[in-house]
């Protein structure tokens, strides 16, 4: 894979002047819309802390498609974010169950974050992108019986969209230039973007219920 930089990168031909990628830009606002409208339902700190990290995750993502800071910052930025709400994750899961770990899935998570932390600065960002998902997912498969149904329910829900959006983003990376030669001002991101809503629909309207 060729160097990728987010949000340069990404399958929205920017605007030299205003706001630089206004379709991005506005799917992401519904998004943000979406996830205050179940913050403010949580009952629980957890939760709120969960939802809250999604919807600072998804802010910033308004802000990047709005203005281009050249260099990497946006994307340090985001992969932190990133890291916040996998811990938030954790924190949901701990909390609720009472359980601790065991030093296997422990030592197993480390070295997760370790290979990505490396992929961060030395491979492309598909490496990346995937080690979080796999950080994630692998948090819902632990917990996945200790958690109540309505949870349960929606884990493979999830795990399906962050599949779709992974595959959409290796079609941007590789096929952006050529989609773009077809139809020069459409937004190819926002297929990435609506699947962001149904993702982050599924996980708030879930998951404000603990």
């Amino acid at each position: 894979m060729g160097e990728y930089t987010f949000p340069f990168n990404t399958c929205e031909k920017p605007n030299k002047n205003g706001i630089a990628q206004p379709y991005s830009a506005l799917f992401n606002l519904i998004n943000c819309a979406i996830i205050l409208y179940f913050l403010l339902k949580t009952k629980h700190n957890y939760t709120f802390v969960l939802l809250f990290t999604i919807l600072c995750f998804e802010l910033f993502h308004v802000f990047s498609h709005i203005i281009h800071i050249k260099g990497n910052i946006q994307t340090n930025i985001t992969h932190s974010l990133t890291y916040l709400i996998n811990f938030a994750f954790f924190h949901v899961f701990y909390l609720y169950t009472k359980k601790i770990p065991s030093y296997y899935f422990i030592f197993y998570l480390v070295f997760l974050i370790c290979f990505d932390i490396y992929s961060l600065f030395y491979l492309s960002v598909g490496f990346y992108i995937i080690s979080q998902a796999i950080i994630m997912i692998s948090l819902l498969f632990y917990y996945l019986p200790l958690l109540p149904k309505f949870i349960q329910n929606s884990v493979y829900q999830i795990i399906f969209f962050v599949i779709i959006i992974i595959l959409l983003f290796f079609n941007e990376k590789y096929n952006c230039e050529k989609m773009l030669k077809i139809y020069p001002h459409f937004p190819y991101h926002i297929f990435i973007e609506i699947i962001g809503i149904l993702l982050f629909y599924i996980i708030c309207s879930s998951f404000y219920r603990l």
